[in-house]
């Protein structure tokens, strides 16, 4: 993170795990308060694998595009997609209090209907892709101020939204081993064990997932990378290192709302 002017930043993230019943569908909550003044930060944001849906209160940050130039505020309600370039920096004054949903693979597609693939390289005014609903949650999680308090709400929510019947596909389990694996693991392996050709197998998770297979694998070697770098254990917080660079050939950054340290 890069600052201007001579304020302190005061910031905190907490972050944890959904009740058991969404674990197959939702990694984790967390939720950063940051309170500059007299200053404005610049966030780098690096690529990242997971969809996410974000939830701003307070001062909203300003989203500066780097692939095309143009700033503007984020969102209130911000579907993210999964990102494989770094696409944004984020420009953070005054006081930002932002809950995030991150998601397990193919978990946006089982609970609001949306394929992965449509959400990739982009971020989406939330309410307009995945319906009024949220704007109800946005308004009780702004009702609320404790981040255990929020993670109910959005428990009690997103409980209600499951599927009667989600049964987890062969591609949601081929990307789950990926993770697993930190991304060490060939294609070729995973189309066998879903019973797919490799290039049947490439199209639906693409479509799935939202990222071809072997970028997916690359992103996650990435993310694995960083947590081992910070040298840490917890999975929300080391997904979310500031300094976090990806090379060009790899995958170089994407608007995902890390921690601010």
């Amino acid at each position: 993170m890069r600052a201007n002017g001579e304020s302190k930043l005061q910031s905190v993230m907490l972050s944890c795990r959904p009740v058991p019943a969404l674990r197959h569908l939702i990694r984790y909550y967390y939720q950063v308060e940051t309170h500059l003044a007299g200053r404005t930060a610049v966030q780098p944001v690096p690529a990242r694998s997971p969809q996410a849906i974000e939830f701003t209160f307070g001062a909203p940050y300003e989203v500066r595009r780097l692939d095309r130039g143009g700033a503007r505020n984020a969102y209130p309600i911000a579907l993210i997609g999964s990102q494989t370039f770094r696409r944004v920096e984020l420009l953070m004054h005054g006081n930002t209090d932002a809950f995030t949903i991150v998601f397990q693979p193919a978990g946006v597609p089982t609970l609001f209907s949306v394929p992965a693939e449509e959400l990739t390289n982009d971020d989406f005014e939330g309410e307009a892709v995945l319906g009024r609903g949220l704007g109800e949650l946005l308004r009780r999680l702004g009702d609320v101020y404790s981040f255990a308090d929020r993670a109910r709400v959005t428990d009690a929510y997103l409980c209600a939204k499951r599927p009667a019947l989600d049964s987890i596909s062969g591609i949601t389990n081929a990307a789950t081993r990926v993770l697993a694996s930190s991304g060490c693991v060939r294609v070729s392996d995973l189309a066998h064990h879903a019973g797919l050709g490799i290039r049947q197998f490439e199209r639906r998770f693409r479509y799935e997932i939202g990222i071809p297979p072997k970028l997916y694998a690359r992103i996650v070697r990435f993310e694995a990378a960083l947590r081992h770098k910070g040298g840490g254990t917890g999975d929300a917080v080391d997904r979310h290192c500031p300094r976090s660079r990806l090379s060009r050939s790899d995958a170089h950054g994407a608007r995902f709302q890390p921690a601010v340290r």
